[in-house]
C-alpha cells in the first residue's frame, strides 16, 4: 500500500500571501494526475469586519467557518464538510485604535472546534472579555444549538485550559479521518505561520509563498531548521525558518485574472513538481 503523500504551503506574508491559491492549484493537479487528494488547514480564522459575506452565509446556516476552508473543500471535491477540513476556526473581532496591550484576551469573537469522534461534537468558546459587542449575542445565537458545547470565558487563563483539553485533539481527530480517505494531503497553515500544527511530519514538499513567487524547500530540511529555531512560547514565521536555507527551486508567479489563476499556478507548479 502506497503511504500518504504530504504537502506543506505556507506563507512569507501575514495576509494575501497566496497560500490557498496554490494550494488549490496543487490540489485540483494531483487529483488530475488520479491522486485522490485533499486539502487541510488545521487552523483557521476570519475577520467579521473583512470577510463578513462568508460570515454571513455560514452563521445563516448555524455554522461558522471561512472562504479558504471553503475554496479547499470544493478543490479536494467529494461532500466533507468545512468543519472537517478545518477542524479549528476563529472569528475575529477588529480591537479599537486605543486598546492598551496586554489588557484583553486575543481580540476575536468566537472559536469553532469541531471534534470527529463516531459522531461530530462542536464546542463553541465565546469571549466574553470584549470591551465591546458587534452585536456579539446576535451572532453567536445563531451557533446556539442543543448538541453544541458552549463555553464563556474571560480570561487567558480560561482560554488556554479550554486550548489545552481540545484543539490538538479536534486536528489530530479530523486529520486521522481525512488521511484514511485519501492518498495525499495538502496542509495549508494560517498567516506566516512555518507549521500549522505540530502533528505534520513525513513531509514530501513545503511550498513557501509570497505575491510574485513560489519557493520549494526539502521537506526534512525545512523540518530540521523549524526544530532548530523553534521556541515553546510562540509559533514560529516561516522567515526565520528559511533563513538558514536554499530553496531547491523558485518560480516566479505573474499577475493573474481570477479565471486564469488556478491554470496559471498549475502550470507553475508542474515546474517544481515535474521539473519542466
Amino acid at each position: 500500500m502506497k503511504s500518504l503523500q504530504r504537502f506543506l504551503i505556507v506563507g512569507l506574508r501575514e495576509s494575501n500571501a497566496g497560500k490557498t491559491t496554490v494550494a488549490r492549484a496543487l490540489i485540483i493537479y494531483l487529483r488530475e494526475k488520479g491522486v485522490k487528494a485533499c486539502g487541510f488547514k488545521p487552523k483557521a480564522g476570519n475577520s467579521i469586519w473583512y470577510n463578513y459575506d462568508i460570515v454571513y452565509e455560514a452563521l445563516n446556516h448555524g455554522r461558522l467557518y471561512g472562504e479558504d476552508s471553503k475554496l479547499l473543500k470544493e478543490a479536494s471535491g467529494g461532500d466533507l464538510p468545512e468543519e472537517l477540513v478545518n477542524p479549528i476556526h476563529r472569528l475575529w473581532a477588529i480591537p479599537p485604535h486605543n486598546l492598551k496591550q496586554n489588557v484583553h484576551l486575543p481580540f476575536f469573537i468566537v472559536d469553532r472546534v469541531t471534534l470527529w469522534n463516531r459522531k461530530m461534537k462542536e464546542i463553541i468558546v465565546v469571549n466574553d472579555s470584549l470591551p465591546f459587542r458587534y452585536g456579539r449575542e446576535r451572532l453567536v445565537a445563531k451557533l446556539y444549538k442543543p448538541n453544541r458545547k458552549i463555553i464563556h470565558i474571560k480570561t487567558l487563563k480560561e482560554l488556554n485550559k479550554i486550548v489545552d483539553m481540545f484543539y490538538d485533539k479536534a486536528v489530530e481527530l479530523a486529520h486521522r479521518k481525512i488521511a484514511e480517505g485519501h492518498a495525499a494531503l495538502v496542509y495549508e497553515s494560517y498567516a506566516d505561520i512555518a507549521l500549522p500544527w505540530k502533528g505534520i511530519t513525513d513531509l514530501d514538499l513545503v511550498l513557501a509563498v509570497h505575491p510574485g513567487y513560489i519557493q520549494a524547500y526539502d521537506p526534512d530540511k525545512y523540518l530540521s531548521a523549524l526544530n532548530l529555531s523553534s521556541s515553546l512560547l510562540q509559533e514560529e514565521k516561516t522567515q526565520k525558518v528559511i533563513s538558514v536555507l536554499k530553496p531547491v527551486k523558485t518560480v516566479k508567479i505573474p499577475p493573474y485574472t481570477s479565471k486564469e489563476i488556478i491554470d496559471g499556478v498549475k502550470r507553475k507548479l508542474r515546474l517544481i513538481l515535474e521539473g519542466k
